[in-house]
């Protein structure tokens, strides 16, 4: 029997939390958009409806799409739709690794089997409507790594690793 995949949050979150706005990202941020689709192409990705549809309803690339719904009659199409978090993880198979990708519900459901977080901090604190919740734990910062503003990326961003430590 395979073990227990890593399960890993991604996620980008401003200084007051926020992760979302109106149904989608209060930012343009090439560079977290290049790092999200490093750390989550090549395995299973779990996400909630709302992120399905934030990204219109089109599958991210070279991932296994899995959309994690209450709604038995909802749709999406390149995608496993899938009714409870167990059902999201068996449809992950017996991948080593599973990206937990949102939004905050999704990100909450899965907080205490979070083994790993990959987190973008983006240095500003703007209006949202959606927060990243608090995951419990004691966790490490295995790497942290700080990207300045450019021409292209309006915020100072931090890119920090946490590894959940286990008792």
């Amino acid at each position: 029997m395979p073990g227990k995949p890593e399960l890993v949050a991604i996620y980008a979150m401003t200084e007051n939390r926020v992760i979302g706005r109106d149904g989608g990202m209060p930012w343009h941020l090439p560079a977290d958009f290049a790092h999200f689709r490093r750390l989550s192409v090549g395995r299973p990705n779990i996400m909630g409806r709302k992120v399905w549809e934030s990204l219109g309803g089109t599958a991210l690339k070279d991932r296994l799409n899995i959309v994690l719904t209450r709604n038995p009659a909802y749709r999406a199409e390149g995608a496993v739709v899938v009714h409870t978090p167990a059902a999201a993880l068996e449809a992950a198979g017996d991948a080593p690794e599973v990206a937990i990708i949102g939004g905050a519900e999704i990100y909450a459901l899965y907080a205490g089997q979070l083994t790993r977080r990959e987190e973008t901090v983006i240095h500003t604190v703007l209006e949202g409507d959606t927060f990243m919740p608090e995951l419990p734990g004691e966790w490490t910062v295995t790497t942290e790594r700080v990207r300045p503003a450019d021409a292209r990326n309006a915020y100072d961003l931090t890119f920090r690793t946490l590894v959940r430590q286990t008792p």
